[in-house]
């Protein structure tokens, strides 16, 4: 269904079939982490992660470097780690218990509190899903394009994860400060902290976007040594690093309103840049040129991806 380019069938079998295993421990993880948040401890589950990626690089090494098993033994990599770092987490939280009273019997949903929640959560997993869909299609379309640009794209998105860590960051702080002001009716602080976060955001921002105009090449060649992806994921890359100077706005103001309980927003600003812009202009643009340049420097992603997860703070 998404085009798969033949050559890379069977990788993308076995990454996808390994790494769907590892789901349960990314949920177990992100449930123990949120606990640990929410007893105002951030710091400890950044330790976990950093965990996680410290045994990640180290068996992609083994596994993919030293016995060559390709996409399978990143893979296993990859759901190793998390089931680590998972096992570990739950071994913290068990140790160090609770601050209150919990018992099964907490377990349970209570009418008001779970209709807040999906009233404010409903809105945001549909942003999620919708947007999740739409990068699909833009997949579909890239991979017709032939493995070349399929492997620059993925080598760029790789970039661009790290690239959006921290305005991510700065948005969730933006999410959970909105939100404690405007219940404490703080209104002219709320709107300071939209402020500041879109101004602590701009520095990463600019500084990336800036570097990718001039020095592309260096980033990709670390992912991969063909001159053919490098050179492909390069252009693409000047393109896209734009977006880091506009999720800047994007993330933080998304976020602000989330924080007021207005999840509303976001959902209906991120339809209309998902369905009226980013895949239409991607379909176009991909057709543009018959070797599929332009498909790869248009698409204005704007990382809803990672902003869709952002106001659960």
């Amino acid at each position: 269904m998404m085009h798969t380019p033949p050559e890379a069938m069977t990788d993308t079998e076995h990454y996808l079939l390994i790494c769907s295993l590892g789901i349960p421990f990314i949920i177990g993880y992100n449930v123990v982490c949120g606990i640990l948040r929410g007893l105002g401890d951030s710091r400890t589950p950044l330790y976990f992660v950093g965990l996680a990626c410290a045994i990640n690089i180290g068996l992609d090494f083994l596994l993919v470097g030293g016995f060559g098993m390709r996409a399978m033994g990143a893979a296993i990599a990859t759901v190793a780690s998390q089931g680590i770092s998972f096992v570990a987490a739950l071994w913290f939280l068990h140790r160090r218990g609770f601050h209150f009273e919990f018992s099964r019997k907490d377990v349970r949903l209570k009418g008001y509190i779970a209709r807040k929640v999906l009233t404010l959560g409903a809105p945001i997993a549909l942003q999620d899903a919708l947007i999740n869909i739409s990068f699909l299609i833009i997949t579909v379309i890239v991979n017709q394009m032939g493995v070349i640009a399929s492997a620059s794209v993925g080598v760029v998105e790789k970039i661009i994860v790290f690239a959006m860590l921290p305005p991510t960051a700065i948005a969730s702080a933006v999410a959970a400060m909105t939100a404690q002001n405007y219940g404490a009716g703080l209104i002219s602080r709320m709107n300071g902290c939209l402020k500041a976060g879109i101004g602590m955001a701009l520095i990463f921002g600019v500084s990336i976007c800036v570097y990718c105009q001039f020095l592309p090449e260096t980033l990709a060649g670390i992912f991969t040594k063909d001159a053919d992806v490098i050179a492909m994921a390069a252009e693409y890359l000047r393109g896209y690093s734009i977006d880091c100077i506009i999720v800047s706005f994007v993330f933080c103001i998304n976020s602000w309103f989330s924080g007021q309980g207005n999840s509303l927003f976001p959902m209906i600003h991120s339809m209309i840049a998902t369905f009226f812009f980013r895949i239409p202009l991607s379909w176009l643009c991909s057709h543009l040129d018959p070797n599929g340049r332009g498909g790869r420097t248009i698409r204005s992603d704007v990382c809803e991806r990672n902003q869709a997860t952002v106001p659960e703070a």
